[in-house]
Formats: C-alpha cells, sequence, structure tokens
C-alpha cells in the first residue's frame, strides 16, 4: 500500500500570467463539486483555495498527479498548461507555503492579509462538505495564529493591504 503525502498544487501569480490563472479558476460549485468527487475517491483531507491571483488545492493523495486531474477536470485548464505554470510542493514543504500563505509573505503584495479571509472560507467551505481531518483542522488552526501574530507582533501589514488598494493608490500619486 502506497502512503498518502501532503501537497499542494498551485497555479498562482508567481508563474502564470493573468489570463492562464483564470483558465484554472473554480467556481464555489466547482469547488465543491472537484471536493466531493476527491472524498468519493478515498481522498482524506483536502480543500481548494480559488482566487485572482491563485488556485490552489491542497490535499492528501499517493501522488500529485490525482489532484491535478481533478483541477484540471472542473476548470478550463489543461494538464500541459499545468505543467508550464504550476508549482508543487510535499509534505513539509507544503506546510510551510500554507504558512507563507497565510502570513502574507506569498502575496503579490507583501503583508496583503486578504488572503487569510480566503484561506479561512475555504477550509469552511471543505469541512461543511467534509474533506477536511483532524489534522488539517491542527494545521489551519497554527497558520491562523502564525497569521495573527504576524500581523499584531510585525509592521508586515501596516502598508498596501490588496493589489487592487496599491493599484487605486498609485493611479492617485501618479496622474493627479
Amino acid at each position: 500500500i502506497q502512503q498518502a503525502n501532503l501537497y499542494n498544487i498551485s497555479v498562482s501569480y508567481k508563474k502564470a500570467e493573468a489570463t492562464v490563472r483564470g483558465k484554472f479558476s473554480l467556481t464555489k460549485e466547482a469547488q465543491e463539486q472537484l471536493l466531493k468527487e476527491a472524498k468519493k475517491n478515498g481522498v482524506d483531507g483536502i480543500f481548494v483555495l480559488s482566487t485572482c491571483n491563485r488556485t490552489e488545492i491542497t490535499g492528501f493523495s499517493d501522488c500529485p498527479f490525482k489532484l491535478i486531474e481533478l483541477l484540471c477536470k472542473y476548470s478550463n485548464g489543461t494538464v500541459d498548461e499545468f505543467s508550464r505554470f504550476s508549482a508543487i510542493t510535499k509534505n513539509e514543504d507544503a506546510i510551510s507555503h500554507l504558512f507563507r500563505i497565510g502570513t502574507g509573505l506569498d502575496s503579490q503584495i507583501l503583508g496583503d492579509y486578504e488572503i487569510v479571509g480566503q484561506l479561512r472560507q475555504a477550509f469552511k467551505q471543505a469541512k461543511k462538505l467534509g474533506t477536511t481531518n483532524a489534522y488539517f483542522e491542527r494545521l489551519l488552526n497554527h497558520v491562523m495564529q502564525a497569521s495573527k501574530r504576524v500581523k499584531n507582533e510585525t509592521r508586515l501589514s501596516s502598508g498596501t493591504t490588496s493589489v487592487s488598494y496599491a493599484a487605486v493608490q498609485y493611479i492617485i500619486r501618479n496622474l493627479s
């Protein structure tokens, strides 16, 4: 029997332009269908995060391709595009990636905390559909605690809070 590993597969602003990210974007309905199919196929622990800057699936699987297939099935992206514009992390690296997202370190604008709420919503959706487990529960709790500490104990979030806010500020400064 192959042991399941924790994988995070993602298409984000780091490697993919907006049009490619758009192809991998998942509607709420598609996210629900993906989670239900994963559960039906025996995946013990999975959640989906889909925003304008990233689409990510974090879950336990014996190989990442199962998660990639689900993403491509429920989005308009192809496996070929995924292989060119994606990142795959495993076990400790996948955990580290989640902490970087939750603390605003993996945002287009450093310290963007909009993602924390989106991460919380993604987990809540998975929990409602029964695709989380005790491990994820503890992990996400730790990510949220780390996020709170970074926000309260550093100046990381003292500036711009989102890409759209930064764009508006830039326009105001440079076009008036």
